[in-house]
């Protein structure tokens, strides 16, 4: 960052002080320390019925800790509580991590051992452990019949049908993106809690981060890795706790093993990101972009996009999240990050 950058960043942060809860001319947005006209048009000119434009979204920014900006269009509003889809994993992945955190489980030890004989596991998973699950390394499939029977079967019973499924590759050897994977992960979560999911999920996320709307709703087969909903004023809570080093979800260190990609080398079976993504790396429920997606940032930037479009992201290097909820599709998702993102790097560099 250039000295005008800093010098920037400076005015932007005692900005924020000064106007805090003040409003701008909409209800649903609030004032934003640094020029945020241009963000605002960039996310608005999206809202149409034209190709590749959405009925609605909704937006927000935190800087350094603080909330500087907040935006709604269209047919959503801030308070607006849609499916997210797989903006749903890294909020799960936290979840289970929480468990290592307490000594509850290790990520590399096989699932096997805290399954027992609640399922039935073919000889050829028996390596399959937690870390392989939650980076998408697992070989199991990308989706199971059962997915799509969230109040006709138990979680249990998902699981003894996933475990039953042909492996699409030998487990550890490649990167195929896997639902299902996480399905088993959220059964783990279960065996060793004594909890049923949305139990654990609430008392382990959404409870300390006072995510009121963030819910996977009461089926006895939640969709783990894709079956949440969220504002998000909330969703940001969470991307925020992550950007803060993890507390008081995660160890410091697991926070920071969250930065750096663990299927590096790995050739790639199924990967569900756009075309043009430059999604290279993945580590624990967040994809890792490649560097010549933040230009002006030392990254590392993750994300969690979803099938809907939306996307929760986050830049280390320039110390900022966003989130962007819409219900459309990967590459409208795609296209608003992309907008959104330059803007607010030109904001944060001074440009």
């Amino acid at each position: 960052m250039n000295l005008a950058g800093i010098l920037r960043r400076g005015s932007i942060m005692l900005a924020v002080a000064l106007s805090s809860g003040c409003n701008m001319d909409r209800s649903d947005e609030r004032a934003l320390p640094f020029d945020g006209a241009a963000l605002a048009e960039a996310l608005d000119g999206f809202v149409g019925p034209g190709e590749g434009q959405v009925s609605g979204y909704s937006f927000a920014l935190n800087v350094d800790g603080r909330t500087v900006f907040t935006r709604a269009g269209g047919d959503m509003t801030l308070d607006s509580v849609i499916p997210i889809a797989s903006a749903s994993k890294a909020p799960a992945g936290a979840a289970i991590l929480t468990l290592e955190r307490e000594g509850l489980v290790s990520l590399d030890t096989p699932v096997t051992s805290y399954l027992g004989d609640a399922i039935t596991w073919p000889l050829a998973k028996q390596g399959i452990t937690l870390r392989m699950l939650l980076n998408h390394t697992s070989g199991l499939p990308m989706s199971s019949p059962c997915l799509d029977e969230m109040n006709a079967m138990t979680l249990q019973a998902c699981v003894a049908e996933i475990a039953q499924a042909p492996l699409d590759f030998l487990p550890g050897t490649q990167f195929g993106y896997s639902a299902a994977g996480y399905q088993v992960a959220g059964l783990v979560a279960e065996r060793v809690t004594g909890k049923d999911w949305n139990a654990l999920f609430a008392e382990r996320v959404t409870a300390p981060l006072r995510m009121a709307s963030f819910s996977y709703g009461t089926p006895e087969n939640p969709r783990v890795a894709g079956g949440a909903v969220s504002n998000v004023l909330d969703y940001i809570k969470f991307s925020q706790a992550i950007l803060d080093g993890g507390a008081p979800l995660l160890t410091p260190a697991q926070g920071q093993a969250l930065r750096s990609s663990q299927i590096d080398g790995l050739p790639v079976f199924f990967t569900p990101a756009p075309a043009g993504a430059r999604l290279e790396g993945y580590s624990q429920a967040w994809w890792i972009s490649a560097a010549a997606n933040h230009p002006g940032s030392a990254g590392p930037e993750i994300s969690d996009p979803g099938l809907l479009g939306s996307t929760p992201w986050i830049d280390f290097g320039q110390g900022y999240t966003a989130v962007l909820l819409i219900n459309g599709t990967p590459e409208k998702g795609l296209a608003m990050w992309t907008a959104a993102r330059a803007k607010i790097l030109e904001a944060l560099n001074g440009d």
